[in-house]
């Protein structure tokens, strides 16, 4: 079913690419899903990654990487499914990576704020 919130071809809703998108760690996430040559990857791998990309940012502790696992599996890897850019098999911790719909999702976000800029503001007058 298409609703007001999915693209014309019933594509995720636009919604769960802004969630997707609303966290840091996703965002990198889309970033290393845009920059590599694999298609699939270890769940193990992400954690790596993201432990890099934190370690930059604020430093990174072993704790830190195990709550970073943790979120990894429960929130990060659930919101980019639902986005439409990974799938995602818990059993074997494999990651299977999507950089044309990846691509997509980001077209997709900005042109909605791109039509959000441009969209004119009518308001009905009291005195009509």
């Amino acid at each position: 079913m298409v609703g007001w919130n999915t693209g014309d071809d019933g594509t995720v809703p636009i919604d769960n690419g802004f969630e997707a998108l609303s966290d840091p760690y996703r965002r990198a996430l889309c970033r290393y899903v845009l920059r590599t040559d694999a298609d699939i990857v270890a769940c193990e791998e992400l954690v790596d990654y993201l432990a890099d990309e934190a370690t930059v940012a604020t430093g990174t502790t072993d704790r830190d990487r195990q709550t970073l696992e943790s979120a990894l599996h429960h929130r990060h890897l659930p919101a980019l499914v639902d986005a439409g850019v990974v799938e995602y098999d818990r059993q074997s911790g494999a990651v299977y990576l999507d950089r044309d719909a990846t691509a997509a999702l980001l077209e997709r976000v900005r042109a909605t704020v791109t039509n959000l800029q441009n969209a004119p503001i009518e308001r009905e007058r009291d005195d009509q």
